[in-house]
């Protein structure tokens, strides 16, 4: 199943801002705010209002909006035009487009068939 076809199960409004952790064994699409970590068994698709203060496991993820903390990809991070990203990344893959803002180191990983949550 390729990214774009991924479910998409749970979907957070621009109007909703969390405080607390979120897990979802899905798909997420995030318009709204999140203050706390996000674990995502798929895809992670941020809205370019979107705002998360935390840490971030995903499958895959799509980033339009803003990133305060640290996100660990299994496989592929696309950073979508002036999405902006405040912490470290570890993925297997990375795409940034243009006018995007990062800050904090990159890792690099090999590629897992399986993404694994602790």
């Amino acid at each position: 199943m390729s990214r774009n076809e991924e479910k998409l199960d749970t979907i957070i409004g621009k109007t909703v801002r969390i405080k607390g952790d979120i897990k979802t064994d899905s798909g997420l699409r995030l318009d709204g705010q999140i203050e706390g970590n996000v674990e995502v068994g798929s895809i992670l698709i941020t809205g370019k209002d979107s705002f998360i203060k935390g840490d971030i496991r995903c499958k895959d993820a799509i980033v339009a909006g803003r990133i305060e903390g640290n996100i660990s990809v299994a496989n592929v991070l696309e950073m979508k035009t002036e999405a902006t990203i405040f912490g470290d990344i570890q993925c297997k893959s990375l795409v940034i487009q243009k006018d995007c803002f990062f800050e904090g180191k990159c890792q690099m990983v090999e590629r897992k068939e399986e993404f694994v949550t602790t």
